[in-house]
């Protein structure tokens, strides 16, 4: 508890800055009344319920699915019902996001595959199952139970599944049960995020951004990183996950495309897209995951890449129209999964910089015109502040377009004044991610900074 109240934000609220994240504001100070109800403070859980309504959006909001907010937020209210505690006031825009969200769990529950861990999200978002009397504890465990005694590898769904075993009467496999709780008393509050590991993420990116530099030198992937990620990228459902073998939770498509991407740029084997085929959407772009409310854009920008590289145009040309008519309803350019526009924008630009074809040509120059408007006075980029990622995203894309061509007229400068940034700034580990809470991956940003320091030089040599 001395920890909780240590990181406080402000007296009564926790987690972002509600100017830079009200989502995650509200959730991690919900989530902290209830933990300070639980402790015997319901004095400090009353305040923290009382700032609530202040951090959501006067109107309806364009929050983005992140695991699931309002799923979250429900599964607090349920928490607190059944221990008798008074619920919070949610304002319209949060209770509209929490009926969205029930309404696909609901579905999700009705589907044949829901207690499939390599397709179903379930596990990961086993925090919903609290209350549930329509799901199988005892199938749910057994299935979702990761090696490492987690659920699906997650430090919250782990913690309320268990509540939720306990909870109920029926008897449930001890050994199981024991796993689960040496698992959580594991964690350390200071290292816990919002997976335990992403290490085929990191690999995969690592040789994508690498493979920018245009060098013979390997990438500085972990030893036999790469023997696992090609052995990982045949999965049979087809999917790759990012939390490696073992995992209970299911790949995803931006994952398993930049991990194909990967493997063809190492010169190792890789699946085709069209097993992806099942994840298209309407209007043919590619969900990240099954039920996913709304689709992405950076899934697409590297389902693109990946389509090209295959020279698959049949599919590819679907996907390039989705995303020239998102980004013109969407001209802020914010990817569901990220909250700084710099990433989006650095990877439209480097991918589309590679892409043959008029749509591609536009969506670059477009997104390199927007870069360049929206550089900082420091040189780098960020939404709160210049960042070493968001900068490295920014950099790197904006040199592949200049090495197009497909670069304003006044790109030289910027990638100069983004040089100065990156080599007098060391990285900070700033979390813009987005899975459930806000959360950084950490040795990826490293990585961008070293290529992106690169690659703005030889830029800038060059002129």
């Amino acid at each position: 508890m001395d920890w909780l109240l240590e990181h406080a934000t402000t007296a009564y609220t926790w987690g972002a800055s509600v100017r830079l994240c009200w989502f995650d504001a509200y959730l991690s100070t919900y989530a902290a009344a209830v933990a300070l109800r639980n402790a015997g403070l319901p004095q400090l859980a009353d305040r923290a319920c009382a700032s609530l309504p202040g951090m959501a959006p006067a109107g309806p909001s364009p929050a983005p699915e992140t695991l699931t907010f309002g799923g979250l937020v429900d599964t607090l209210d349920r928490i607190s019902a059944a221990r008798g505690w008074p619920l919070p006031a949610h304002p319209s825009p949060v209770r509209a996001i929490m009926d969205r969200e029930r309404t696909k769990w609901e579905r999700m529950r009705l589907w044949p595959d829901f207690y499939n861990p390599s397709l179903s999200i379930a596990g990961y978002c086993a925090e919903r199952a609290y209350g549930d009397p329509a799901v199988d504890a005892a199938r749910f465990l057994e299935v979702f139970q990761a090696p490492n005694g987690s659920i699906a590898n997650s430090p919250g769904a782990s913690a309320v599944f268990l509540l939720e075993c306990e909870r109920r009467s029926r008897r449930l496999d001890a050994k199981r049960l024991a796993q689960l709780r040496q698992y959580l008393h594991s964690r350390v509050p200071a290292n816990i995020g919002y997976l335990d590991q992403v290490p085929h993420f990191v690999t995969a990116w690592t040789v994508m951004f690498h493979h920018e530099l245009g060098t013979q030198d390997p990438p500085p992937c972990a030893p036999g990183a790469l023997d696992e990620l090609s052995r990982d990228l045949f999965h049979p459902s087809g999917l790759l996950c990012t939390v490696g073998a073992g995992a209970t939770i299911p790949g995803d498509t931006d994952s398993t495309a930049c991990t194909a991407i990967a493997a063809t740029i190492a010169g190792r084997p890789a699946p085709k897209a069209a097993a992806l085929d099942k994840m298209i959407g309407s209007g043919g772009a590619y969900r990240t995951f099954l039920f996913e409310h709304d689709p992405s854009l950076t899934t697409n920008i590297h389902m693109a890449a990946l389509l090209d590289l295959e020279g698959d145009r049949d599919r590819l040309l679907p996907v390039l129209r989705w995303l020239h008519h998102q980004t013109a309803q969407n001209p802020g350019q914010v990817c569901k999964w990220h909250l700084s526009q710099a990433y989006t924008l650095g990877e439209m630009t480097r991918v589309m910089s590679k892409i043959n074809h008029p749509l591609a040509r536009t969506l670059c120059t477009d997104a390199s015109e927007r870069l360049t408007r929206t550089q900082n006075s420091d040189g780098g980029w960020g939404i709160d502040g210049s960042t070493a990622e968001e900068t490295a995203y920014a950099a790197i894309g904006l040199a592949a377009a200049a090495g197009c061509g497909l670069a304003g007229p006044d790109w030289d400068r910027t990638l100069r004044r983004a040089h100065r940034f990156l080599s007098t700034h060391e990285p900070r580990l700033t979390p813009r991610w987005l899975g459930k809470t806000l959360y950084c991956v950490q040795p990826l940003v490293h990585v961008l900074h070293a290529v992106a320091v690169r690659r703005t030089e030889a830029m800038c040599v060059g002129e």
